[in-house]
């Protein structure tokens, strides 16, 4: 009688530079094959199965925590919080909202904008922690969920190497890792080390002011 092979997965280590850069390989070519990606503008914003799956190279795993009803009048309107676990550790939030009131929501039934709150926060959840790896792996780091106008021309994307992040800095505001490059550009613009995403957000703040 034959012996049982477990099946063995790699998982990764984002506190590790080198294990991220293999893991975006793997979360691309993963990406492309299976089509989990949206084209918007341009720009290539992966699926909510794409996020579930960088999760699974890392150990993390999404829980529905709790959805409320917050329709009212002619408004059907459902709001959905989801917690992201390694083990039973609590690694990030995602709070997100879907409403009848969305130009592409209005013919949705009301089933179908209760299970996209929950789509659209497990996403938010993924990309509030992974964001940044998800960009690595050339790809947008907004779930394609959020997005509304799409595109039919995909951009090809581009993987960034280790050799790029050697020497890399560590974004003062997500934590995320960035590439010298774009750690000497945010100090001469921002005085601090900043990612990309967090670079547009302090370039919104001084705009507001």
């Amino acid at each position: 009688m034959s012996e049982k092979k477990e099946l063995s997965i790699k998982t990764y280590d984002i506190g590790k530079p080198a294990e991220v850069v293999a893991m975006a390989t793997v979360l691309k070519d993963y990406v492309v094959k299976q089509k989990l990606y949206t084209p918007i503008k341009g720009k290539n914003y992966v699926n909510v199965e794409g996020w579930q799956f960088a999760g699974f190279l890392t150990g993390l795993m999404p829980r529905i925590e709790s959805v409320e009803n917050l329709s009212s009048g002619s408004e059907v309107k459902w709001k959905t919080t989801v917690n992201i676990y390694k083990g039973e550790q609590l690694m990030s939030i995602g709070i997100a909202l879907c409403s009848s009131k969305e130009a592409t929501k209005k013919s949705f039934d009301e089933y179908a904008i209760l299970s996209m709150s929950q789509t659209r926060a497990i996403g938010k959840a993924y990309r509030n922690l992974i964001g940044w790896v998800m960009k690595m792996a050339g790809y947008q780091s907004t779930p394609s969920e959020e997005m509304h106008k799409v595109s039919d021309t995909p951009a090809e994307p581009v993987i960034q190497t280790e050799a790029d992040f050697k020497d890399a800095k560590t974004c003062s505001k997500c934590d995320g890792i960035i590439t010298k490059q774009e750690n000497d550009y945010s100090i001469k613009m921002f005085g601090k080390n900043l990612c990309r995403d967090c670079q547009k957000n302090a370039k919104r703040n001084i705009q507001k002011k």
